[in-house]
């Protein structure tokens, strides 16, 4: 059979219980008492000790050939079978009946139906409330019954290896991201008119999505090449005097809990881009936190993600050594030479909510920092606004340039004219529009760690700076360049 949940309900009434954002409490839905996380956790220890430990024993009975093949259908996470004739006869087996034994096969008809690819990483688990059986991901950790509404979760899920160290629990509640929602569509000039009246909300689900928290430190050194420049006129000749520099710097640098989602089927775009955390909220980790929400376990471990974890270190540092060059006028990216050493890995679950939202058949998802109110997420964009923003601002800009030109430059030159009257309008209309449009696309991959350096910044152990050549152009100027 499958293996049953435990469903934290509440002491008083045996509704389903649910963690409040704003109270900070355990609180039920249908009497309204509310509880202490501890409380909570006390109550139902026993009870999920025994069948964390039943989901364990069930798992290495599987794995060792000692379950029989309709039992491990439901037993473990993702073993399931077709449904053979030796599967209907062991289903049969499970009972002196043989209408007992029907009905045990028809529980389990849909599941072993499913051909692999759809069995493939499957769960089921049987209500301990109503006795509805669920199927769900087998990294989903914590779900909702369908049928009476009681968070359900998974014995088992959060054992050895797989339990966090902390949990971040939710500050805000759906409401607050439907809001969200409704704010992140203002000011954004190529959104659709008809997108916020005719788009509709498909899901929206509080998420505590597995991350890893690495602290490192990187160290290093680089050579940047660094220039100023002085302009002069010369007779008629434009004279630059470049002077060249090069600059050296070493230092290390700290980082604490740099975070990596840990679930594959969550977009590390929207997962980086609703950073950073306040991680001096993070509780000790409890189960008690999670009913009323969906909870994940990673699949995704620590040694996969931690070199997106070291990516973005070495580039924090690389920004931050640069930064110390000052007092000229350019400085190139350098080359950079560091060792990044972690030295600190923990999982924690960290709240997200997700939207789902469609329109004219596309799917559009959004996230939600669940402790911050972060929003991200990628938009539709009019073409038609696109292309409007884009001449509007190059005829009106190329209008008063020409004007310009033909009453105060007066240039003789047809190269500078078309320059100033076209080149520099087309310019303009299309940084103001890449402006737009990166405001329709925020779920972006995190390229640094700059959120998540110690607070005693760049430790700077070297540095100096020599003159390494000087040179001059020159340029004729043409009588009406005034």
């Amino acid at each position: 059979m499958a293996v049953e949940s435990v469903n934290y309900q509440c002491p008083a009434c045996g509704g389903p219980l649910h963690f409040s954002e704003s109270k900070g409490l355990m609180v039920c839905d249908y009497c309204e008492s509310s509880f202490e996380v501890a409380q909570i956790e006390a109550h139902y220890a026993a009870k999920q000790s025994k069948a964390d430990a039943s989901a364990v024993a069930a798992a290495e009975r599987a794995a060792s050939g000692e379950m029989s093949a309709f039992e491990a259908m439901g037993a473990t996470d993702g073993v399931a079978v077709a449904l053979t004739e030796d599967v209907l006869n062991a289903a049969a087996a499970t009972s002196g009946h043989a209408s007992e034994g029907d009905e045990a096969i028809a529980s389990f008809l849909s599941r072993a139906s499913w051909n692999e690819g759809e069995r493939d990483g499957l769960r089921s688990m049987t209500c301990s409330s109503c006795g509805a059986e669920i199927t769900c991901d087998a990294t989903t950790a914590v779900s909702e019954c369908p049928y009476c509404g009681n968070p359900a979760l998974a014995p088992g899920a959060f054992v050895d290896m797989a339990r966090p160290d902390g949990v971040v629990p939710f500050k805000l509640d759906k409401d607050a991201a439907v809001a969200a929602l409704n704010d992140y569509y203002k000011g954004k000039r190529f959104l659709p008119k008809k997108f916020i009246a005719a788009n509709k909300v498909e899901h929206i689900q509080g998420v505590y999505v597995p991350f890893w928290l690495y602290d490192g430190s990187v160290e290093g050194s680089g050579t940047f090449e660094c220039r100023n420049e002085r302009t002069y006129r010369s007779g008629d000749e434009e004279v630059t005097r470049t002077t060249v520099y090069e600059a050296y710097r070493a230092g290390d640098l700290d980082f604490e809990r740099v975070p990596v989602d840990g679930s594959a089927k969550m977009p590390d775009g929207h997962m980086d881009a609703i950073e950073p955390y306040d991680f001096d909220e993070m509780k000790p980790f409890s189960v008690a936190y999670l009913p009323g929400y969906v909870a994940e376990r990673y699949d995704e471990d620590s040694k996969v993600c931690s070199n997106r974890a070291e990516e973005r270190m070495r580039h924090s540092f690389e920004r931050d050594l640069r930064a110390t060059i000052t007092g000229y006028d350019y400085v190139d990216t350098g080359i950079v030479h560091s060792t990044t050493q972690m030295t600190g890995c923990m999982q924690a679950l960290l709240p997200v909510w997700m939207l789902h939202t469609t329109w004219e058949g596309n799917d559009y998802l959004f996230a939600m920092n669940g402790q911050t109110g972060r929003f991200v997420g990628d938009l539709p964009v009019a073409k038609f606004k696109v292309a409007a923003w884009f001449f509007g601002i190059f005829v009106a800009l190329a209008a008063v340039l020409f004007g310009l030109d033909m009453g105060v430059f007066q240039f003789d030159d047809t190269l500078a004219s078309v320059f100033v009257d076209g080149v520099i309008p087309a310019v303009v209309a299309a940084v103001v529009c890449i402006v737009f449009y990166n405001q329709m696309k925020t779920a972006e991959v995190a390229s640094d760690a700059q959120a998540y350096r110690s607070f005693e910044g760049l430790n700077l152990t070297g540095e100096s700076e020599h003159f390494v050549r000087e040179y001059e152009t020159r340029r004729r100027i043409e009588k009406n360049d005034d």
